[in-house]
């Protein structure tokens, strides 16, 4: 029987992005050299507005959340590790992809799923490289991950990758979520106003 949890996640991201069967979930819940950890369900949204909805509920649900992007680690961070008492939800971000160079190619706004390899198309047009371009470029490795493990790739003329500004969420001590925008870009006062602006091509005329 499906639970009302469950039912609000389907009717904001459709079936096919709601993943409950253990055959399914095996992709998202293991890694490259650790054992699956226990997962209620995996998620894929494919629009930041949809993700922040279905990260809302799971707060209101008291779950544990994983963001998860490219599961490439080779650490087992981005993974379940064992048994939670309240279900475990991994949201997985790989269908959002969007890259946008700004700052004639300078910085990048670059969305939760968007990957190395994309990043190196995406500014070599600017005479602009990523952070990595070998190794784990090959496997979809994703921007945000790289910035997470300060990354500065196989070759000497890199720098430690890192962010200077962010749009992050947050849970307060009233068990509350919070959207914070530290972009710099005004973007709009409620989450939802944040998120759907980011998604429109308003957002080109604000940079």
């Amino acid at each position: 029987m499906i639970s009302n949890l469950h039912k609000k996640v389907i009717d904001i991201v459709g079936k096919k992005n709601f993943l409950i069967n253990e055959k399914e979930k095996t992709p998202y819940t293991s890694g490259w050299r650790t054992k699956p950890g226990e997962c209620e369900f995996v998620v894929l949204p494919d629009s930041l507005s949809n993700m922040w909805a279905v990260l809302k509920l799971c707060v209101e649900n008291n779950k544990y959340i994983l963001m998860q992007a490219a599961n490439t680690s080779l650490t087992g961070g981005s993974t379940p590790n064992g048994k939670y008492d309240q279900g475990l939800v991994i949201i997985n971000t790989t269908k959002l992809k969007t890259i946008i160079p700004i700052k004639k190619g300078n910085q990048v706004l670059a969305f939760p799923g968007s990957t190395l390899y994309d990043l190196e198309k995406k500014v070599k047009p600017y005479n602009r490289a990523p952070h990595s371009e070998i190794g784990s470029s090959c496997i979809g490795a994703s921007v945000v991950g790289g910035v997470c493990n300060n990354s500065g790739g196989a070759l000497i003329k890199r720098g430690p990758a890192y962010t200077e500004l962010s749009l992050f969420a947050s849970v307060n001590n009233k068990g509350k979520l919070e959207l914070h925008n530290k972009l710099g870009i005004e973007l709009g006062k409620s989450p939802e106003d944040i998120l759907k602006t980011l998604i429109t091509v308003t957002l080109v005329k604000k940079i």
